[in-house]
Order: C-alpha cells, then sequence, then structure tokens
C-alpha cells in the first residue's frame, strides 16, 4: 500500500491541480481560467490539454480532489498505476474533446471529467472483465458515487453536463478496451 501512495499517479496530479490552484490565487496579474475549454472556438482547444488542471475556486477542487483520492484507491484493487495514469489521460482528453464538441458556450474548467472517466471505467469494468475483483470494486464505486452517476441526468447552469458525461463515456470506452 505505501508504494502505491509513493507511486500513483492520482497523487501527483492532485498535488499539480493543487499547486496550479495556489499560483493562481497567490500571484497577482495570473488567471488561469481563460486556459479551460471553449467549447467549438479552434482557439479553446488547447483547453482539452490545460482545463483538467484549473479549478475555478476552493470548493471545486475540494469537490474533485475527494473522489480523485477515493476512486484511485478502490481502482488499485484491480487495476495497476500504469493503467491509471493510462486511464487519467484518456478520460481527461475524452472528456474534454467532448466538452469541446458538445459543451456549452462557457468556458469549462476541472477535473470533473476526470473523475467521471474514473467511475465510468470502475463501473464498467465489472461488464467487461467480471470477477469478484471487479464486481465488488464496481458495487464500492456505486455505493459512494451512485449519486454523482444520476447527476448525468440533471443539468445544472454551473456545471459543465458535457464534462461528466463525456468522461464517463470516455472510462467506459477505456474499460471496453482495456478487457483483459
Amino acid at each position: 500500500m505505501t508504494r502505491l501512495v509513493k507511486s500513483s499517479p492520482a497523487f501527483s496530479y492532485i498535488f499539480i491541480i493543487w499547486a496550479v490552484f495556489w499560483i493562481d490565487v497567490i500571484l497577482p496579474g495570473i488567471n488561469f481560467l481563460g486556459f479551460g475549454i471553449h467549447p467549438r472556438h479552434i482557439s479553446g482547444l488547447d483547453g482539452i490539454l490545460w482545463a483538467p488542471f484549473i479549478h475555478a475556486n476552493l470548493s471545486h477542487l475540494i469537490s474533485n480532489t475527494i473522489p480523485l483520492l477515493v476512486l484511485p484507491a478502490i481502482g488499485s484493487l484491480s487495476m495497476t498505476n500504469a493503467s491509471l495514469l493510462k486511464l487519467v489521460i484518456f478520460g481527461g482528453v475524452g472528456s474534454g474533446l467532448g466538452t469541446w464538441l458538445f459543451g456549452s458556450p462557457a468556458i469549462v474548467v476541472g477535473a470533473s471529467g476526470v473523475v467521471f472517466s474514473l467511475l465510468g471505467y470502475l463501473l464498467a469494468r465489472a461488464f467487461y472483465a467480471p470477477s469478484v475483483k471487479t464486481i465488488t470494486v464496481s458495487l464500492l464505486s456505486i455505493a459512494l458515487y451512485g449519486g454523482a452517476v444520476m447527476s448525468l441526468l440533471t443539468v445544472l447552469p454551473t456545471v459543465s453536463w458535457a464534462a461528466h458525461f463525456w468522461g464517463f463515456v470516455s472510462g467506459v470506452v477505456f474499460a471496453s478496451i482495456h478487457r483483459r
């Protein structure tokens, strides 16, 4: 378990998003929000890479940090750190592309797409590679974050439904690709 904590891509990712947040808050004249995804604008394409590292406020950052701690810990029961890193990247890019193509006109930032890709993967893994371990992981994920899945059916003006939805889809696709 100690090795997992030291080498987990989730902890590195969390460190980076917190560092970016505090740099944005502390340094005068810095505002990273403009580097988010600008849906259907060519100038907003680079936001696909930057948006998962940028958060609008402390509440937004904390609400993404908690599942970024919990879901990879649950996932570590049935996946390697290398697979987790690939999933985080795949989920971030997949969520970003979906948001860029189908999102509302507002600038989108945050790690929610990555969170939902982790959740989609952990749920779909039980379907694509059923075992006692993957089913247990899936049930634990549902118990802790089933409400988040239900939020995909709700559209709120300040929350990017597209980022959540396409993140979840990216996680399911990743599970399908990595069936073994």
